[in-house]
């Protein structure tokens, strides 16, 4: 919990320097500038081969502390009471429906919370990568590359895992992993917030603009995991924001959350450079148009500012892909060919297009959009399984009628609701005389994030979970869309209980972390089941295994354990935050392979492979699990 309470505790160090004033934009700050600082001590840590809890409890308890002394000596108490006073004068103000929403929002955020909790990390991605090189970092007490027959621990962007590293370490354990994507789904509904207040939109309007974010399903179901798309949506939505803010007043302190909020997003996700393009473009052509205009260097010189430190935040990631692969994104060549579009025109971008939007036309509308989607591709003359465009030539597949699994739910309600504000505002646009540009600048941006989207990666059929920065994005046209129509809003407010039910629904039945059993929704796993066992929703015939190596490895008690996987180590040792196990990766034959590591006084290797013995490093390991038949621990011998 120090994590979390380093962050309120600055979060009330610049709320109190404000006066309170400008609060959702203070927590955006305080968002940044915590990731920033979680980031940097990270890294700096690693550098000096002492990421541990040691040297983690040192700094965050000091952190407090001087945050904590901080408050004291500027009237913290008068900090706390103003911060009570303004809780109490908002909610004085607040309508009836205002307070049923505000109500409902609270309600919603604790049950995702509670579900997260209850459940430990258990997707595939998670299992694979996201948990596991957590694991690696610790025993090696650095995040520096390391030989692995997973590629992944590797390049793939690491912010989302340093908070979920720091998180853990701490506490011990992983009870608080799944907590990260939510923290992150409160700080985009700030954003969300904060961009409407440019608006002057009605406090009502803003509030059903939360509502809206939080019952995006896909959203739901990924706020209780370990991914990163919705900490990815977070960095693409105060991109956006200081970008705006920029349009009206380019500051130094605007550049430098910009340049933070770039920094940030880059090092969480790779799909976080397809969201920001149409952003930072736009912010390129208005510091050109400004900077010729009134013939001055300050924006270019502000601009250079921003962009100076968002590759800075991304420099050390970069010089450790380029030293094994001499490309700062990737070390997986094979990776980059599967996902990028091989050809690209106006045909192909459009397959593209009603592909990914038929990901989303779900009950009761699937079959239907169905036909249309493969008649539609029959009539231009595109094949719809095309492998040049379809990842690993997997053949399309339509949205499936009711799935409650966090890669594959389709966001049926809110892609309509999308596609009537986007009519509404062409209308808007072309007819009406009052046009506002920074409503313009969104909306164009929302549609060249969607073309761009379509335009660069294959299409895949758990395509949704990536599709989360653009439908909570999208939001904000569709409450823009309900100042300009009545009629519009009204039908808004009538989705309003069918999401509601939705939102119960994905929550009880939750393909991985059920909350209530089904047959047709859920995995055999039930809420009481015990929490290792909940590791393995997706492969429950593995846990017998597994249950049996674990305590193998608790009664051996190995200081360096050699692993020979290609994946779901981390479920066998979840256990080990307090304890200094080192994970070293034998017989790896890729790239990594020649990465430097003591791999010497390997106590016992756990394999995916079936062989009676392991001979490694001159030293003979006999297997101790000839009966198994998916995960082997082998031994050494005396």
């Amino acid at each position: 919990m120090l994590v979390y309470i380093g962050y309120i505790l600055l979060l009330l160090v610049l709320l109190g320097k404000n006066n309170f004033s400008g609060i959702a934009e203070t927590i955006i700050k305080t968002t940044l500038l915590f990731s920033g600082i979680l980031f940097f001590i990270t890294e700096l840590l690693s550098g000096f081969h002492v990421l541990n809890l040691l040297s983690l409890g040192i700094f965050w308890g000091t952190f407090n502390v001087l945050l904590i002394a901080f408050l004291l000596r500027t009237q913290g108490k008068k900090t706390l009471l103003l911060m009570v006073q303004k809780i109490k004068s908002y909610h004085q103000t607040l309508l009836l429906k205002e307070k049923l929403l505000v109500g409902v929002l609270l309600v919603l955020l604790c049950l995702l919370f509670v579900q997260g909790l209850l459940y430990p990390p258990n997707n595939w991605d998670s299992l694979t990568y996201h948990m596991s090189r957590i694991m690696y970092w610790i025993g090696n007490e650095s995040v520096d590359y390391f030989p692995t027959h997973i590629l992944r621990h590797l390049y793939q962007p690491p912010f989302s895992e340093y908070f979920i590293l720091n998180i853990n370490l701490l506490n011990g354990n992983d009870f608080l992993s799944n907590s990260v994507e939510l923290f992150f789904l409160i700080q985009c509904l700030v954003v969300v917030y904060a961009v409407l207040n440019m608006f002057q939109t009605a406090r009502l309007l803003k509030l059903l603009a939360l509502f809206l974010v939080i019952t995006i399903p896909a959203v739901e179901l990924q706020s209780t995991t370990t991914k990163n798309d919705i900490v990815c949506a977070f960095f693409v939505l105060s991109t956006l924001f200081y970008t705006l803010k920029i349009v009206k007043n380019n500051s130094v302190k605007n550049s430098v959350f910009l340049g933070l909020s770039v920094g940030l997003g880059f090092i969480t996700k790779g799909t976080a450079y397809v969201f920001m393009a149409p952003i930072l473009a736009f912010y390129g052509f208005h510091v050109l148009s400004v900077a010729l205009k009134n013939k001055s260097i300050k924006p270019i010189g502000l601009a250079s500012l921003a962009m100076i430190l968002a590759i800075s935040l991304n420099a050390k990631h970069y010089s450790r892909n380029y030293a094994i692969n001499k490309s700062f994104l990737n070390i997986d060549d094979s990776e980059t060919k599967a996902y990028a579009n091989e050809t690209m025109n106006a045909k192909l971008l459009f397959s593209n297009l009603i592909k990914n939007s038929g990901l989303h036309l779900g009950y009761p509308v699937e079959e239907y959009c169905d036909t249309l989607i493969r008649k539609t591709h029959k009539t231009i003359g595109v094949s719809i399984d095309d492998k040049n465009l379809n990842y690993l030539g997997i053949p399309y597949q339509s949205a499936r009628a009711v799935v409650t699994h966090e890669d594959y739910v389709t966001n049926t309600i809110h892609f309509f609701l999308w596609a009537v504000a986007f009519l509404i505002l062409v209308f808007h646009f072309l007819f009406s005389k009052t046009k506002k540009s920074t409503e313009i600048i969104i909306f164009i941006v929302l549609v060249a994030q969607i073309l761009l989207f379509s335009g660069y990666l294959k299409w895949q059929p758990w395509h949704t979970r990536l599709h989360i920065p653009i439908f909570i994005l999208l939001v904000i046209p569709i409450t823009l869309a309900c100042q300009k129509a009545k009629w519009y809003r009204g039908m808004v407010w009538i989705s309003m209980p069918l999401l509601l039910y939705s939102f119960i629904f994905y929550f009880l039945y939750n393909n991985l972390r059920p909350i209530q059993n089904d047959p047709v929704y859920t995995k055999k796993l039930r809420v009481d089941d015990n929490r290792f066992k909940k590791y393995f929703a997706n492969q429950l015939h593995l846990y017998p295994e597994y249950k049996a190596v674990l305590e193998e490895l608790y009664d051996s008690n190995p200081k360096k354990v050699g692993l020979k996987m290609m994946d779901w180590e981390y479920p066998l040792f979840n256990s080990y935050y307090y304890d200094h196990l080192q994970l070293i990766a034998i017989d790896v034959n890729n790239k990594t392979g020649s990465l430097a590591q003591k791999n010497n006084d390997v106590d016992l290797i756990v394999s995916t492979s079936n062989s009676p013995e392991i001979i490694y490093n001159g030293v003979k390991y006999s297997n101790q699990n000839g009966n198994h038949l998916y995960i082997w621990l082998y031994k050494k011998e005396p």
